[in-house]
């Protein structure tokens, strides 16, 4: 059985939008085995190619820090920073339909950013799948925390970093580095394809994390689930990077989904938000 109704929903509404979180109330959600899963978001794992100890990867998952990755959006307001986004609709074969772009600036604090371009073109399906997948429903309002939303709190583990349930994922590891020069290691964790992985909705998981103080620092996750006649395959990835003052803070999001409704064709929709220009209060 999958998290309750309101732990589910509160993921789903990131990733689909009030129109999947009605339709998550009615029931539990049910993990979905099919091929081609990751197809819609292109090649992503490299976990075959890589070959490292299993006990050599739990070890690094269980120094794993995740305060800065957790409180990386709250750090927000300590900054002046500007933040380009594009979200996109997509046909069945990935091509973009239609789109929508902004670039803001937010003041240090809590007050709205000013636009300073905007663009569109094409026309987005009605409903509210592109409300979830929207960086907010304000055109100028501040970046929610979606961090919070892909991880959950301590006390209730992704199942790829809970002890009881690594059981149902093949792991790998290698070394990596930042673009800043920061070494980093990459772990990787992919869903067993016998019973042990079956009933798991995290399909895989990719985890960059700071060699020296074991901070999580980015986080590339793919779900795939079905809620009673809904289908649906989504993926989130965020970067970290660091502020002028070594804070650790948002680089990158991006988040894509694909939604099996039944008598019409699959939804797809798409949205990255960049991060730059950072200056301290």
């Amino acid at each position: 059985m999958q998290p309750a109704p309101s732990k589910r929903a509160r993921f789903l509404h990131v990733i689909v939008g009030g129109w999947l979180l009605v339709v998550g109330g009615l029931g539990c959600t049910q993990p979905v085995a099919y091929e081609g899963e990751y197809a819609a978001f292109g090649a992503l794992d490299t976990i075959e190619a890589v070959d490292a100890s299993r006990d050599s990867v739990l070890t690094v998952l269980a120094q794993l820090n995740r305060t800065a990755f957790d409180s990386a959006f709250a750090r927000l307001d300590a900054y002046a920073v500007t933040r380009d986004v594009r979200t996109e609709q997509l046909d069945t074969t990935g091509a973009t339909t239609a789109y929508r772009t902004r670039t803001l600036r937010y003041p240090p604090g809590t007050d709205p950013g000013m636009i300073q371009r905007a663009d569109s073109t094409g026309q987005f399906q009605s409903g509210g799948l592109l409300a979830g997948l929207a960086p907010s429903q304000s055109r100028r309002a501040r970046p929610s925390n979606l961090a919070g939303q892909v991880l959950s709190d301590t006390s209730d583990k992704p199942a790829y970093l809970a002890p009881r349930t690594q059981e149902s994922y093949r792991y790998a590891l290698r070394r990596d580095s930042l673009l800043d020069g920061t070494p980093t290691h990459v772990v990787e964790a992919k869903v067993r394809s016998d019973e042990r992985g079956a009933d798991r909705s995290i399909r895989y998981a990719r985890l960059t994390i700071d060699r020296a103080s074991h901070a999580l620092v980015g986080l590339t996750t793919t779900r795939a689930s079905q809620i009673l006649l809904f289908r649906e395959r989504s993926q989130i990835t965020l970067r970290l990077r660091r502020a002028p003052d070594e804070a650790w803070v948002p680089h990158l999001t991006r988040v894509r989904a694909v939604v099996d409704v039944p008598l019409r064709a699959p939804r797809q929709f798409r949205t990255v938000s960049a991060y730059h220009g950072y200056a301290p209060r």
